[in-house]
């Protein structure tokens, strides 16, 4: 897979983050994202993962295969994503919907991983 960034701008509440950004990361290939507090970082990394749209610029990602794009590009955060009021089950099917694709039923899943005791409880 290839990801080519072409003159992004991210504007948050009306304010400009950042403008102007082209990058290009090959198979095998990893940046790393620095700045200040403010600076954009994760406002680029939830662009890169869908979960923001920018301002302007272009977004592609070539040869990903088979694969749809959520489940090509990921962002994992200082936080776990998991909603602490749902049980395991309803999380993973949380996620399942997020993702489009549903190869593996939240049971199964659980079971794979050993965790199957889990499937009902409250993450929190």
């Amino acid at each position: 897979m290839r990801l080519t960034v072409d003159a992004l701008c991210c504007r948050r509440s009306g304010r400009k983050i950042f403008s102007g950004l082209t990058f290009a990361i090959g198979p095998g290939e990893a940046i790393t994202v620095t700045g200040r507090n403010g600076a954009g970082k994760s406002s680029l990394l939830a662009i890169l993962s869908g979960r923001l749209r920018p301002d302007s610029g272009r977004l592609t990602v070539h040869d990903m295969g088979e694969a749809a794009l959520p489940e090509c590009l990921h962002a994992v955060g200082h936080r776990d994503g998991l909603k602490s009021s749902l049980t395991a089950a309803e999380n993973l099917a949380f996620a399942q919907s997020l993702l489009g694709t549903k190869r593996l039923s939240p049971r199964a899943a659980l079971d794979r991983l050993g965790l199957a005791h889990a499937l009902d409880l409250p993450v929190a």
